[in-house]
C-alpha cells in the first residue's frame, strides 16, 4: 500500500503569507520613511527663524514655537501607499506661511489684495519681508533623505528576512 501525506489548507496558507509580506513591506517603509523625514524636519527645525522681541501685545507666535512647531507624520493613503508629511503643526501653519513668504503689516482692521487693489478696512503700514526656511530645508536635505530611505529601508527588509 502507498504512503502519502495529504496537506490541505495551502491556499489559507498562501493568503496569510502574503498578509504577512505586506505588513513586513509597510513596516520597513514606514520606518524608512521615519528616518528620510526626521532628517527632512531636523533641518527645517535648524535654519527655523526664532523671534526676538515679543510682547504680551504681540499677535505673532511666541518665542521657538514656530521651530518647535515642526514636525512629521506618516500617513497611509492605500495599500502599499505612504507618506511623509513634514512641516509645521496645525497651530503654526498660517505664521509659518507668512514668515516663508513674506507679508503686508495691516493697522486698523483687515485687508486684503483683490483684482482691484487693496481691499478692506485696513491700511497697510509696512512689509515684512520672507524668510524661507521650509522650501531650502527640503531642496538642502532631499538627496540625503532619500538616500538614508533606500538605506533604511535595505536594513529593515533585512531584519524581515531573517
Amino acid at each position: 500500500m502507498p504512503m502519502g501525506l495529504e496537506i490541505s489548507g495551502l491556499g489559507d496558507l498562501r493568503a496569510n503569507l502574503g498578509e504577512l509580506r505586506q505588513a513586513a513591506s509597510d513596516d520597513a517603509t514606514r520606518q524608512a520613511l521615519r528616518a528620510a523625514a526626521a532628517l527632512i524636519r531636523d533641518e527645517e527645525q535648524q535654519i527655523a527663524p526664532v523671534l526676538d522681541d515679543w510682547t504680551a501685545q504681540s499677535t505673532a507666535l511666541p518665542p521657538r514655537a514656530l521651530k518647535d512647531g515642526i514636525e512629521f507624520r506618516i500617513r497611509k493613503d492605500g495599500p502599499g501607499f505612504l507618506t511623509a508629511l513634514i512641516g509645521p503643526r496645525k497651530g503654526t501653519r498660517r505664521a509659518a506661511h507668512l514668515v516663508e513668504f513674506g507679508h503686508r503689516l495691516i493697522k486698523g482692521g483687515r485687508s486684503h489684495v483683490g483684482a482691484r487693489g487693496a481691499e478692506g478696512s485696513g491700511r497697510e503700514i509696512g512689509q515684512v519681508p520672507a524668510h524661507p526656511f521650509l522650501r531650502p530645508a527640503f531642496d538642502s536635505k532631499w538627496r540625503p533623505a532619500l538616500a538614508l530611505f533606500a538605506e533604511t529601508l535595505k536594513l529593515q527588509l533585512k531584519k524581515w528576512v531573517k
